[in-house]
């Protein structure tokens, strides 16, 4: 086999290697990842040349090491394989064109009355007011039980109200996150992950680096308020928007979250409805 011998899968081969050295390049460019592949790739190096020198005794003792080192890789590099995988799957890459959501999007959409769409704005547009610092988790699908126990367990309904009466300062629930899941306020007091992204602002606080850690491993959409700043933002999939308008912040609540009424009955009661909420099973 020849250099004449070079197809159009050889090239398509070359492509596809390239195109993914580079998307694990931009993923782990400013990491401490990056120090760790170049600590991994000298050991590789010295592996060779410790083949090509044949000294047994390191060579079996690097042999050792090598038959762990998937499982240890996999340890090691947790975190960003989380995100990216997530990433590969949310709605931002492959699922969008292949989603439920997308086929049924001009018909069924999940419900605001249950979401209390209102109340949320007009707490949030409160605490921009008032400069108190907030947190509010909307999970869409992702499974976030592990962040809700690290928090008090409630089972309310969603009222500006009582979602002051959690965020204010005297409050022994006021530090952490509030998680609104299935129409309820489920808890307060949460722990959200921190993102370790280099490129995010540098005027933002922890309160916001939380948000964006939160968004990254998993398709939550967080809202925050800045106590500093008295601004509202929201992070989707590791970006934040920053400084939104509480209609700003309506429409795309509505728009991750909203519904569309099937003739003289919503949805969800609809037979369509049903047939959407069995799919998403």
């Amino acid at each position: 086999m020849g250099i004449l011998d070079f197809g159009f899968i050889d090239l398509i081969d070359i492509l596809l290697s390239a195109y993914l050295m580079y998307i694990v390049y931009t993923k782990l460019h400013g990491t401490k990842a990056v120090n760790i592949l170049i600590a991994i790739f000298m050991i590789y190096v010295m592996y060779l040349i410790v083949r090509l020198l044949d000294m047994s005794l390191l060579s079996t003792i690097m042999n050792k090491i090598s038959s762990v080192g998937l499982l240890a890789l996999v340890i090691v590099f947790q975190q960003e394989i989380r995100k990216f995988l997530l990433e590969v799957g949310d709605k931002t890459s492959i699922s969008k064109f292949f989603s439920v959501e997308r086929i049924f999007r001009n018909v069924i959409k999940e419900s605001p009355d249950n979401l209390n769409i209102p109340e949320i704005v007009k707490a949030c547009t409160e605490f921009a007011k008032d400069n108190t610092g907030a947190l509010i988790v909307l999970p869409s699908h992702s499974n976030i039980d592990n962040i809700i126990s690290t928090g008090e367990h409630l089972d309310c309904a969603i009222t500006a109200r009582l979602l002051g009466s959690l965020f204010f300062k005297n409050s022994p629930l006021h530090d952490g996150a509030v998680i609104i899941s299935k129409g309820r306020i489920v808890a307060a007091k949460c722990i959200l992950p921190l993102t370790d992204n280099p490129d995010v602002p540098q005027n933002i606080g922890t309160r916001h680096r939380s948000a964006i850690g939160m968004s990254e491993v998993s398709d939550c959409l967080v809202v925050v308020v800045s106590e500093e700043r008295g601004e509202i933002s929201y992070c989707e999939y590791g970006a934040i928007c920053q400084d939104v308008t509480p209609t700003q912040l309506t429409d795309k609540l509505r728009e991750r979250f909203s519904i569309a009424d099937y003739g003289s009955e919503t949805v969800q009661e609809s037979l369509l409805g049903k047939l959407y909420s069995w799919l998403r099973r």
